[in-house]
């Protein structure tokens, strides 16, 4: 995973080299400008204007590293404003696609409210907590009404959630509580 500072620096260079590059590509268009000038010169004389020499293209910001890989697709509505600001920025050469945009704004977004993040994280283990003590009251109860199985016949519980799979399809790769991937044996 990449350090902030590993980032910031891949950003500064990817900037820099958007900035030679449009230089560069400002420079080539000036010339070209200065060729014009001279035609349109002996062009007028003959009563004719030569065409105005096509703008350069703006040259693209390579795209910026991200933390890890982004294998996962996340579909959102937003709003036309958020959108145009997103649009905005690949127009701008920052990013090449909105994924990658909204991939930034969101680790970002993520990074500035970490302090929310905290809060949730630390009351859901709270409640992940709670869940496993009540989960072993319940088995408490069945074990005292002889209604529990024996340990052999209730093996498959999710390492995550605590939950018990014994009767789900032994072949799942998904628990449906919590959503945890189970390794390949």
């Amino acid at each position: 995973m990449m350090s902030n500072k590993e980032f910031l620096d891949a950003y500064k260079e990817a900037m820099k080299e958007w900035l030679e590059n449009y230089k560069s590509t400002l420079k080539e268009w000036k010339e070209r400008f200065k060729i014009w000038k001279r035609q349109l010169k002996e062009d007028v004389s003959k009563g004719s204007i030569p065409p105005f020499p096509p703008l350069p293209e703006i040259p693209r910001m390579s795209p910026l590293p991200l933390h890890g890989a982004r294998s996962n697709v996340v579909a959102s509505r937003i709003r036309d404003e958020e959108l145009k600001l997103i649009d905005m920025l690949i127009e701008a050469g920052l990013f090449e696609t909105r994924s990658e945009a909204v991939a930034f704004l969101v680790k970002e977004g993520i990074k500035a409210r970490q302090d929310i993040i905290e809060k949730v994280s630390s009351t859901l283990e709270e409640i992940r907590k709670i869940r496993r003590q009540a989960e072993e009251q319940v088995k408490k109860l069945k074990q005292e009404l002889g209604m529990l199985q024996t340990e052999e016949e209730t093996t498959r519980i999710c390492p995550q959630c605590r939950k018990d799979l014994s009767d789900l399809p032994s072949d799942i790769k998904v628990c449906p509580y919590c959503g945890m991937r189970f390794s390949r044996d």
